[in-house]
């Protein structure tokens, strides 16, 4: 459970279609920025330390993208901004990154073994979020030269809707999403079948009649598909909901209780709230729904976001305790608890209840021999465990959950959708521990090697991501030990690979990326456990193929 931060599925605005309908006048957003009005003021801090605010990219084009390092979709969209910055830049135009729940540490991190050729940004606190509504991750905003907001646009940017969102703010005018699933989702809402009239019991009818299809909505947004170009307006698609939602909520207040259901009025009530960011107001209707069905999912996890919004943690871990009680709990549900157990300051009990989790993930992995989702869940565990550990400064204990975390992901299919980005995540904290180390000791860390492999490196050979992490201009030795005999252990970086041994100095960022490989004497053959060790001169530090 995400509380208010939901992952969305992948979407590619479609070019409009000249013989497609124009779509139904949407209401005016509910929250946040509106498009065709100035953008939010902001001022920021960049990674390497440099102020960023509204003000800096006046007269430019500004790609403002929010996102996480934890968010798929997110690192789903990165390849394609990475391939458009340098083209889009000729052109005047600037891109922002900005992290609005993490740390520079792991965004720089990511950004290094990335090569992301932009700034990223970080929201310590909440001005930011707020002014401009993030609820949903990744959110682009694309703001023309003067400053309006031309796009909001919430789901995966691809090359192609990228530059539609651009060049409607480069000609001044508000950018349009227009395709066939969008269209389908206007129709369901706007079913002219849903009328508020008759009798109580029709009343109710249609009352529910309105709730599904707001429902039917939610389900074909996530059936957006690029390939297809059935892109999706989420942020119009909330407001149409809005009013449809609206107009239930007003003929059932005016039937009054003959309807007859006591749960129905209340849960639309808070969803309305829950949407306008009425948390205290949604809390009030999703308890008037437990007071009637006390295990109630909906109304529980409604409080749970609404807490979190109102950062009032003992209600949040109050909420998810009870959640976790409805049945034998889940690993996803268990680490919903323990974040808010940390975050609410009872570090004991959150640690305990990672144990939980991570017990729980265990046995469901020994309960599905060979099943993929268990063993995510287990390595998605360890990752939440180890960056509270990391939070809490226990460096230690943090880093033996991430070397967890990387060995559970190691027992995926290769193919599986969260191999590569969990191996990437795990050794991105690992090198985020590096980075805030405070006696600037350089730190090594190992990872199978994911994504396109480096200038100058070799094929068909087992392949490592090998990150040195320290202070800039630092010095470090990397050498090997554990090769098999006729075994070549090679390190390429900066277009050239030398065997069993280098020297390489971190740059400005602190990161330096290495592919480290493993030759065999001939053919294919297992991994063997190799070491390599890093030595600037002070400390040593190593890790483990």
């Amino acid at each position: 459970m995400l509380h208010a931060i939901p992952l969305l599925a992948l979407a590619l605005l479609g070019a409009p279609d000249a013989d497609s309908a124009s779509p139904p006048a949407a209401p005016a957003a509910l929250t946040g920025p509106q498009v065709g009005q100035p953008a939010p003021a902001f001022d920021l801090t960049t990674i390497d330390g440099k102020h960023v605010s509204l003000d800096t990219y006046r007269g430019k084009t500004l790609v403002l993208n929010v996102w996480a390092t934890w968010c798929p979709p997110c690192r789903q969209e990165m390849p394609d901004l990475i391939r458009s910055a340098p083209k889009l830049a000729k052109e005047g135009v600037a891109l922002l990154g900005v992290d609005t729940t993490e740390e520079a540490p792991i965004v720089r991190a990511y950004a290094s073994a990335k090569g992301v050729p932009y700034p990223q940004a970080i929201a310590a606190d909440k001005a930011f979020a707020t002014a401009y509504d993030i609820q949903y991750f990744p959110t682009t905003f694309v703001i023309d030269p003067q400053g309006v907001v031309r796009a909001r646009y919430v789901d995966v940017l691809g090359t192609a809707q990228l530059a539609a969102l651009v060049a409607a703010a480069q000609a001044g005018r508000n950018a349009e999403i227009v395709s066939p699933l969008q269209a389908k989702i206007d129709a369901t809402i706007a079913d002219p079948s849903i009328v508020f009239d008759g009798d109580p019991s029709a009343v109710l009818a249609n009352a529910k009649k309105a709730a599904d299809a707001i429902d039917a909505a939610e389900k074909l947004l996530d059936e957006s598909d690029s390939a297809k170009g059935n892109s999706t307006d989420l942020l119009r698609t909330h407001a149409e909901e809005a009013v449809l939602r609206d107009r239930a909520i007003a003929a059932l207040a005016q039937a009054g209780p003959a309807v007859g259901d006591k749960v129905l009025l209340p849960r639309l009530r808070g969803d309305a709230a829950r949407d306008r960011e009425l948390w205290d107001d949604a809390i009030a209707e999703y308890r008037s729904v437990l007071a009637v069905d006390p295990k109630n999912e909906d109304a529980l996890s409604g409080i749970a976001a609404a807490a979190y919004n109102l950062d009032r943690r003992d209600l949040e871990v109050e909420t998810d305790m009870q959640l976790a009680a409805l049945e034998p709990a889940d690993v996803g549900t268990l680490v919903s608890l323990a974040r808010a157990q940390d975050k609410a300051g009872k570090t004991a009990d959150a640690y305990a209840t990672f144990d939980r989790a991570i017990a729980a993930g265990k046995a469901d992995v020994e309960a599905h021999p060979g099943k993929a989702l268990p063993i995510r869940m287990l390595a998605w565990a360890h990752l939440y465990a180890g960056r509270a550990y990391a939070a809490d400064g226990d460096a230690a204990r943090a880093r033996a959950e991430f070397e967890q975390m990387l060995a559970w992901t190691q027992k995926l299919p290769a193919g599986d959708a969260r191999h590569d980005m969990y191996l990437e995540e795990g050794q991105e904290a690992l090198v985020a521990l590096g980075l805030t180390d405070r006696s600037g000791a350089a730190s090594v860390s190992l990872a199978p090697w994911t994504g396109s492999d480096l200038p100058g490196s070799i094929p068909n050979t087992i392949k490592y991501r090998l990150a040195v992490a320290g202070a800039a201009g630092k010095t470090v030795a990397l050498t090997t030990s554990g090769v098999p005999k006729g075994w070549v252990a090679s390190f390429c970086s900066d277009k050239v690979c030398a065997p069993f041994k280098t020297t390489v100095s971190i740059p400005e960022s602190g990161v330096k990326i290495v592919e480290f490989q493993l030759v065999p004497p001939e053919g294919r053959a297992p991994a063997p456990k190799v070491r390599v060790t890093g030595n600037d001169g002070h400390h040593l530090s190593s890790a483990t193929t």
